[in-house]
């Protein structure tokens, strides 16, 4: 006769380290809801960041476990949290120069495509021909156009 006994353990405090990274993926999720709001109601809420504890060796018992308790001294509290926007403002500083690039280059594509089409324009029959339009000024070049 075999006799199994089921040994549930019960939550687990989540390291500090690890509940900071978790508060970060936390946030992150949040936002990236908020901005998807059709997602948002297809989601269940007690579900949706169960991938976050699991990814850390954690569930949601431990998660919710652990913030009461870091929620019981403030202090340990906010500095989770100041890691946390310190986390977040740095990357976003990334994301922002990031984004401030490919708005560049879609700005310089933009105004490039908008150039004209200078294949078409009368081409000069040698070096010299193109030099001999331009006068030479101590402090500047000046074109004279063909005559």
């Amino acid at each position: 006769m075999a006799l199994a006994v089921s040994c549930h353990r019960g939550p687990e405090r989540i390291p500090r380290r690890q509940m900071e990274d978790m508060m970060y993926q936390v946030l992150l999720q949040d936002q990236y809801l908020k901005q998807h709001p059709e997602l948002r109601r297809q989601a269940d809420t007690s579900l949706v960041y169960e991938g976050i504890f699991e990814s850390q060796g954690f569930d949601t018992d431990d998660f919710l476990y652990s913030l009461e308790y870091y929620l019981q001294d403030p202090s340990r509290m906010e500095k989770i949290m100041e890691k946390v926007g310190d986390r977040l403002e740095a990357e976003g500083k990334v994301v922002d120069k990031e984004l401030k690039a490919e708005n560049w280059r879609k700005d310089f594509l933009r105004l490039y495509s908008l150039a004209p089409d200078t294949r078409h324009l009368p081409q000069p029959q040698s070096a010299l021909d193109s030099l001999a339009k331009v006068q030479f000024h101590k402090d500047s070049l000046f074109y004279i156009p063909h005559r």
